[in-house]
């Protein structure tokens, strides 16, 4: 991500707590996430889940920043050069509670401020060995929520540092009064409103939404790892639910997604699936069946047309058919070996009679040449 590119983008979330496992026991049962020690440094802890990094922990009473900015979920927001902004945020009225620290080699820079009506916000200069966030499909913080004395002021001054417009209004009603939807062009990326004067003081100025699979079961799980349910479940625009909690140690955080989790939607096609597997393999084995048939057919045939040839061969002892067309052959012989005959006996016949004839001729003759 380029320097420009990077202004006003939220780039990376840290939890702040008492809680000396950091994020190993509440965070661990209700997101599922894993925590152990950063290998720049001992004392920083790094939240993550299977498909990568959500964040860090500072623990305080053991971190310099955790103990100043106090229990939160800290949320860093990306500008091109912190220094430059640090200067904006102080000629703006903001107070600087963290200075420019380096993070590793190439990992870039920090620094945290609060806003002129004390919300505590990071900025995150990245280095050249960072990407610059995440993807916002898969990103963990889905939603960024800000509450002031005065929404309105609180957005310019915001505007002035990192870029962020206010896209659309929207009426709460009460209290609460008009809830301005912030961002970046055209993309919506956080909310403010009214701090309401019976909420606690102690209440966080920026709340971070977590993207959950089911709200319900987020839920439920915050009340089983020992923290408190403050609102919610309930419905919001868009189709999705929220509900706001305080985790075990008194941190506020926030769950965004569906109410239940689809779990039976996927299996169905999967279903389909393997039956059309099973289909296509039964397909293919009855075409290959059907193959093996027709070859064996062929080969039968082939054999077939090829034995007559062999047999009219003269050498070839006779078999079963020629034993059969012989005996025509020899009757057809014999008939004409009788009518031979017949023609030679009628014939010796003739012979004998004109034999018998002849003598008696001459025998008449005889006399006559003796006077």
């Amino acid at each position: 991500m380029s320097s420009s590119a990077v202004l006003g983008q939220f780039l990376w979330h840290e939890l702040l707590t008492a809680d000396p496992a950091a994020g190993a026991g509440f965070y661990s049962k209700v997101f599922g996430w894993s925590a152990q020690p950063w290998e720049g440094s001992e004392e920083y802890t790094m939240l993550s889940r299977a498909s990568g990094p959500v964040g860090g922990a500072r623990v305080v009473g053991k971190d310099p920043l955790a103990n100043k900015a106090g229990p939160s979920w800290l949320t860093y927001v990306g500008v091109p050069d912190v220094a430059a902004a640090l200067d904006a945020v102080q000629a703006r009225g903001g107070q600087v509670l963290h200075p420019v620290t380096a993070v590793g080699a190439d990992g870039g820079s920090y620094a945290v401020i609060a806003d002129p009506q004390g919300a505590t916000i990071g900025l995150y200069q990245p280095g050249t060995g960072m990407s610059g966030g995440t993807d916002p499909k898969d990103a963990p913080v889905v939603w960024h929520e800000l509450t002031a004395a005065d929404p309105q002021a609180a957005l310019q001054f915001y505007k002035d540092i990192f870029g962020w417009e206010v896209l659309a209004t929207h009426e709460m009603g009460g209290d609460v009064g008009t809830y301005y939807l912030f961002g970046l062009g055209k993309t919506q990326m956080g909310g403010a409103f009214v701090w309401g004067k019976d909420q606690s003081s102690t209440r966080p100025r920026w709340l971070v939404y977590f993207n959950v699979p089911s709200v319900s079961a987020a839920v439920t799980a915050t009340k089983s790892a020992s923290g408190q349910v403050l609102n919610g479940p309930h419905q919001v625009p868009g189709g999705n639910w929220v509900a706001q909690m305080v985790d075990s140690h008194g941190v506020m955080l926030a769950v965004h997604g569906p109410k239940e989790a689809a779990v039976a939607a996927p299996k169905a096609p999967a279903k389909a699936k393997v039956k059309t597997k099973a289909k296509a393999k039964a397909k293919a084995k009855s075409k290959a069946a059907a193959k093996t048939k027709t070859k064996a057919k062929a080969k039968a045939k082939s054999k077939a047309k090829a034995k007559p040839v062999s047999k009219a061969k003269p050498k070839a002892k006779a078999t079963g058919r020629k034993a059969k067309k012989a005996p025509a052959r020899k009757v057809k012989t014999k008939a004409k070996t009788k009518t031979k005959a017949k023609a030679k006996s009628k014939a010796k016949a003739k012979s004998k009679a004109k034999a018998k004839s002849k003598p008696r001729a001459k025998a008449r003759k005889a006399p006559r040449r003796g006077k």
